[in-house]
């Protein structure tokens, strides 16, 4: 497993269960900047199968603030516009809850990436840093099994040695060896403006009032001496002594191409945004990058033994915040599927679905976040960030002008804010990630899915339709003694059924089926009677089945097949859809 940042590899690792394996990264440690930020519910969901959510929320910020924006004429200035993130908007956090056990928070790759490498080591897993691959070649031994021999150099000790495995996975960032070595195709659009991320340390407390508290502070000041025309934003890293400057420079440039952590010009522009000349301020690491709006057309090989994921496969903007958390999710999909092909209980053929199922994901997560990074550009203009300083300041005093001129950008304005709701409020983006593959069982499906009548980035579809997450609800033990999740049944490296009363043959059939074939799978009723009590009745109206009917939850949640009534042969129909989700034909 090749990487260039470890998020994405250890979340993989962590669902190969039972394997060995080595991952090998020619970086010299985890991530310093902080780099992705914004770590959303459904990335807290595979967290939470392996046991890391409460650690990984102890090291995260919480509270609803801190998944906004807002735009002011420094971080103590006028402000002239807010944006409530999905925590925050009354409406995105009442839908939120309903959809998921999990809660969107400020969780940094800087803090995230140790305590997946901790779990990755803990389980069979060997990781070496200062360690490049270099050549990859393709070979076959006299059994007929195919690999890949790997040469890699160890930055260390300056030796160069050879790997062989029997899977790859290139999760080496946006400029991929593994992705050129294969010949990988991607779908790309020529690249988009520089950007430069700036680490510092200050401590700001005494000026960020609860009114003030956001993800991102946009400073929106045309006549502005230090770096006139760049546009940046603050973010907290740490609150409340230590941030990002995030600057985009005129005409798509790195406004801070040259300069140093020893520049004092860094220093007069954070003083600058901030309005505050008395605080003492170090920067610490400077980090340069690129808009990108680039997919790879197939997320594995043709052998399907090499695989690329993260980054490696899908390069975009950070607008909706989904850059780490689909990687994540990228990860999740595929592990299993590896596990259960090494195990023996499953064909080869299930290592297609990785592609059919994460690359569409990743085409519109591409597509969608240009298309709103895009607005940005309108929304600089109305606030006079385009124009010189002159200009600016004349254009940014119009909103407070009774004219026509003042009318017509104030109502551009608003207009603009409304639609940067829809980054912020992007449930459905993240939630409707809606799988078609010979993975998911449709034989039985008497409509196509339903469509969507509103947004998609932002409205969600609740459903057991295969292909769907598996709907979130709160059950509990008849004795009533803790609430857990629907998703709290499912996952663990195994596939999870959900019956109903009057569903007991699916149980039998469950059972008797995991005992012939070694299949795990996890036997759940929800009714009275069984071993879960319906709450508050949602799972009723989520279901989608009867009650003698039953719904098959793949191990990554993802819903395999529904039955929605009891069949003639329970065991007989079971063990069909199973054998054909797993490709077992091939064994």
């Amino acid at each position: 497993m090749v990487t260039s940042r470890p998020t994405v590899k250890h979340t993989a690792n962590a669902y190969l269960q039972g394997l060995k394996g080595l991952v090998i990264s020619k970086d010299n440690s985890t991530a310093y900047t902080p780099r992705a930020h914004g770590f959303n519910a459904f990335a807290f969901e595979c967290l939470r199968d392996i046991g890391l959510e409460d650690e990984a929320l102890r090291l995260a910020i919480r509270g609803p603030p801190f998944v906004s924006m807002r735009f002011s004429r420094s971080l103590i200035g006028e402000e002239y516009g807010r944006v409530m993130g999905w925590e925050e908007h009354p409406e995105t956090v009442g839908k939120l809850r309903e959809i998921t056990p999990c809660e969107y928070v400020d969780l940094t790759q800087r803090h995230v990436e140790p305590l997946l490498i901790r779990y990755a080591s803990h389980h069979k897993f060997d990781v070496r840093f200062s360690t490049e691959l270099t050549e990859i070649k393709s070979t076959v031994d006299p059994n007929g099994v195919s690999w890949y021999v790997c040469t890699v150099h160890d930055h260390i000790t300056n030796h160069t040695f050879r790997i062989g495995t029997k899977y790859l996975f290139g999760a080496d960032g946006g400029r991929s060896g593994i992705a050129r070595s294969l010949n990988f195709n991607f779908s790309s659009k020529p690249g988009g403006p520089k950007a430069c991320n700036v680490l510092l340390r200050a401590n700001l407390e005494h000026l960020v009032t609860k009114e003030r508290s956001a993800a991102l502070h946009w400073i929106v000041k045309p006549d502005r001496k230090t770096f006139p025309g760049v546009v940046v934003h603050l973010r907290v890293v740490r609150p409340w002594d230590e941030w990002v400057m995030v600057a985009f420079g005129p005409g798509g440039t790195n406004p801070f191409e040259g300069l140093t952590v020893e520049s004092p010009e860094l220093v007069d522009c954070v003083r600058e945004i901030v309005e505050d000349d008395s605080i003492a301020i170090q920067i610490l690491e400077l980090d340069s990058w690129t808009v990108r709006d680039s997919v790879a057309e197939q997320y594995s090989a043709n052998d399907c033994k090499a695989f690329l994921l993260g980054d490696a496969a899908h390069r975009h903007p950070p607008t909706f915040g989904l850059g780490s958390n689909t990687s994540i999710q990228d990860a999740y999909n595929l592990a299993w599927k590896v596990a259960y092909v090494l195990n023996g209980l499953a064909g080869p053929g299930l290592l297609d679905s990785y592609n059919k199922e994460r690359q569409p994901v990743g085409a519109n997560l591409v597509r969608e976040s240009n298309n709103q990074i895009n607005v940005n550009s309108d929304l600089w203009a109305t606030l006079g960030m385009a124009a010189p300083p002159e200009e600016g300041i004349k254009q940014l005093a119009e909103l407070k002008h009774a004219t026509a001129e003042g009318s017509a950008r104030r109502a551009k304005l608003h207009t603009i804010l409304e639609y940067k709701r829809q980054e912020l409020e992007s449930l459905g983006i993240a939630y409707n990630q809606w799988y078609t593959s010979e993975a998911v069982y449709l034989d039985d499906e008497p409509d196509p899915r339903p469509a969507l009548e509103s947004d998609p980035v932002v409205t969600v579809q609740i459903s057991t339709y295969p292909g769907s997450r598996l709907p979130h609800v709160w059950i509990d033990v008849p004795t009533r003694r803790k609430m857990i999740s629907t998703h709290d049944l499912a996952g663990g490296a195994s596939f999870c059924l959900l019956i109903g009363v009057g569903g007991e043959c699916w149980r039998v059939a469950a059972k008797n089926i995991a005992k012939a074939t070694g299949i795990p799978i996890n036997i759940y009723g929800i009714g009275p009677g069984l071993e879960y009590v319906d709450v508050y009745r949602d799972w009723h109206r989520k279901r989608g089945v009867g009650e003698e009917g039953c719904v098959l939850v793949r191990p990554d949640r993802f819903i395999a097949w529904r039955s929605f009534e009891k069949g003639e042969d329970c065991e007989q129909k079971l063990r069909h859809v199973l054998d054909k989700v797993l490709s077992r034909h091939e064994l």
